[in-house]
């Protein structure tokens, strides 16, 4: 091939004339690199954009996920905040009697004592506590964990304080908060929400753990969570 040599391309249709184009080496590499060029280019946009579409719908799902735990968290601090107030307003009127409490409605001092107090022998601990309300019930799950040598069984009790600082049984299953463990059990039940108690009134759940003898070895009151 000659330095002035070119490349003839034909163009061939059945009802048309033949027609002849004459590309030079150099214009017809040209033309090529160029398409190779576009087509990258193409290609590396088209990464480039699905990479950040997917980037923005992980960035989005985080937001999300971030906004429900800090409604979350603000629930469980509201609900801590009221906690708190319950404890000092009730030990505030240890000295306005009995029938002053009973009077309003109130818990006793001895009632709020219970509420606040941790029982813990170290014979049992509860670990990963959630709850979750449904629109007339309330699901608990928790794990019982044996901390001493030998099975352990007894019974469990689930109560609900109120805002007013008073307890309430939760009406679940018998046989959901019996247990016979050696090391390890989950506990998961779940009752109706007493009639006449709203979700805003419901400000902890209390756990109560005895023995089959009927010694309390754990009690600790928690935050509900939605």
């Amino acid at each position: 091939m000659t330095k002035d040599s070119n490349f003839s391309v034909l163009f061939m249709r059945d009802d048309s004339d033949v027609k002849t184009f004459r590309v030079s080496p150099r214009r017809l590499k040209l033309l090529l690199w160029t398409s190779g060029v576009l087509g990258l280019a193409v290609l590396v946009a088209l990464a480039v954009g699905l990479r950040s579409f997917v980037g923005y719908r992980v960035l989005l799902n985080e937001r999300r996920s971030l906004e429900s735990n800090l409604a979350e968290a603000q629930v469980s601090l509201e609900r801590l905040g009221n906690l708190d107030k319950i404890q000092k307003s009730q030990g505030g009127a240890k000295d306005s009697g009995p029938a002053k409490n009973q009077a309003e409605g109130k818990a006793s001092p001895a009632v709020t004592q219970r509420v606040f107090a941790q029982v813990n022998t170290g014979a049992m601990t509860v670990e990963n506590f959630r709850s979750q309300f449904g629109s007339q019930t309330l699901s608990v799950t928790f794990d019982l964990n044996n901390r001493v040598s030998g099975s352990l069984s007894g019974d469990i009790r689930l109560l609900l304080l109120r805002n007013d600082g008073s307890l309430i049984p939760l009406e679940v299953p018998a046989q959901d908060l019996t247990y016979q463990i050696q090391r390890f059990k989950r506990i998961s039940t779940s009752g109706p929400i007493p009639e006449g108690l709203t979700r805003r009134e419901i400000l902890g759940m209390r756990i109560e753990i005895k023995t089959s003898e009927g010694d309390l070895i754990f009690g600790e009151t928690y935050a509900l969570g939605n």
